[in-house]
This record gives structure tokens, sequence and C-alpha cells, in this order.
């Protein structure tokens, strides 16, 4: 398609919001490489573009920092505008940390760096007690009591939430921390999964 054809069928009036997911295509070059410039013309419906890129897979990095903690960062889509009109995008972290044989948890899930501005947009934590007579609990987010596995049985944590901490190094330095505290040892599986927005023209790593 010529870019010029495009560019009049905007101007036509042509370009929408809405569509038919299953029903409307959208061109894709397909590696090819039996051309000469590597890549074939194709299409794809929208419905299975948004199914590929809605929900990414993901790969856990162990942690160099913190070796109980596997996590990764990645991009995700959509945007956040303020009423002041800054636009945001935003970043999914997820990863695990088991925990076991202490009474307390401080644990450096990774160091998102690049931006002093950053806001955390979504919680979806997860707590689930390890080898339990009961049950595995399942606690949905942080900053709260959760219970946990202590011998076998279910105790309440005292303290649990993720830290965000941007004066250890520099203030563009985010150390995100995983915090938990009971009245004696326990141990759990802890699934960490939240959303973090940072300005549109920062650029954005993870370590860990």
């Amino acid at each position: 398609m010529d870019i010029l054809n495009f560019i009049s069928w905007i101007r036509g009036g042509r370009q929408v919001t809405t569509v038919d997911p299953a029903k409307t295509l959208l061109p894709v070059g397909l590696k090819d490489g039996r051309r000469d410039d590597d890549y074939l013309a194709g299409a794809i419906t929208v419905e299975d573009f948004a199914n590929l890129v809605g929900d990414p897979s993901v790969v856990y990095t162990n942690g160099s920092l913190e070796p109980a903690v596997q996590a990764t960062m990645s991009a995700i889509g959509g945007t956040i505008t303020d009423s002041i009109g800054n636009v945001l995008k935003k970043y999914r972290v997820q990863g695990i940390a088991k925990v076991t044989g202490s009474s307390s948890y401080t644990l450096l899930i990774g160091v998102v760096a690049g931006s002093a501005s950053l806001l955390r947009v979504r919680e979806d934590s997860v707590i689930l007690a390890n080898n339990t007579t009961v049950y595995d609990t399942v606690a949905s987010a942080m900053a709260r009591t959760v219970l946990v596995s202590d011998a076998g049985n279910l105790i309440s944590t005292t303290t649990t939430f993720i830290a965000d901490d941007n004066t250890i190094s520099a203030a563009e330095d985010h150390w995100f921390t995983l915090v938990m505290t009971a009245g004696t040892s326990f141990k759990a599986d802890v699934i960490i999964d939240f959303t973090i927005a940072v300005p549109e023209s920062a650029t954005v790593e993870f370590f860990n």
C-alpha cells in the first residue's frame, strides 16, 4: 500500500475509532527469507492481534541482588493522562519470592532506574501459604495482614507491603522491596504483580 494512499484515506474521513475486531484486518509484514526484502505482505485480524499483545509472555530473571526473588519488568499498552495533560506510559513488574526460615523479610524485588517521577497504578500481588494443614491461602493485594504457614498451620502476618524507595542511590532509582513480618518464623510464596507509570518521555530500565 502506498503511504500517500493511506494519508489520503485519513484526509477523506476514513479514520475510525471502533471496528468489528473479528472482521477488521491490520496489515503486517511476514518474515520470508525467500524474498529480496525478507518480508511478505500479510494481514491479521484486530482480534488476533489484541490477543497476541494484550498479555505478553514474560521470563523471570533470577535476582543477582536478591537470590530469593525472580522478577522482570515489561512495557504494557495504554497511557494515563493527568488533569494538566501529562502523559504517562505503563510498565508491569512481575515475579515470585519464596520466603522461608525467618519471621521478618526485606527482599529487593528490583530497581526501576531512569525517572524520578513514578506512580504505582495497580497492585495484584498474592500470598500463597506453603504446605499448610488446612489449605493454601490466597490473599490479594499488599499493605494488609495475610495468612502464611507456620509449621503447617496458618498464622497472620503483622506487616505485608511493597515499598518504593528512591533515596538509596539517586532520585531516578526506585528500589522496590517486599517487606513481610510475623510473630514467628513462617514461609510463603509471594506472587509479585504490580503496575507503574512514568512520563512518556522517560526511558526506564529494570535491574535485579
